[in-house]
């Protein structure tokens, strides 16, 4: 589904936030935890996006789909300063070029 809504576009504005929600909509009712594209992660979703519409190449999507479903599974917080302030300890909003993400597992979690 997510996949398909970023291909299709069927949207004026709104088709790649819409096609995340729609996954993560998936991934819930399967039961996993949803997953955060990080600011830091940005160039290497879309890269991987392109790849697939354009070579027909699936490896690098699910290898990207992967990274970041295993980074979002440790995301916590009760609120959103504190799921903020978690998210900013581990470069989730960097640009590419500014640093890498930071897995950090909290014991509190």
């Amino acid at each position: 589904m997510m996949f398909l809504i970023s291909e299709v576009h069927p949207f004026l504005d709104g088709n790649g936030r819409i096609a995340r929600v729609m996954m993560n909509a998936e991934l819930v009712n399967a039961g996993e935890s949803k997953i955060i594209i990080p600011t830091v992660y940005r160039d290497d979703y879309i890269g991987a996006l392109r790849r697939l519409t354009r070579q027909g190449d699936c490896d690098p999507y699910i290898r990207m789909m992967d990274r970041a479903h295993a980074f979002s599974e440790n995301v916590y917080g009760d609120n959103r300063n504190e799921m903020e302030s978690y998210l900013r300890t581990c470069n989730a909003f960097y640009e590419d070029n500014e640093g890498r993400i930071l897995q950090i597992v909290s014991s509190t979690k």
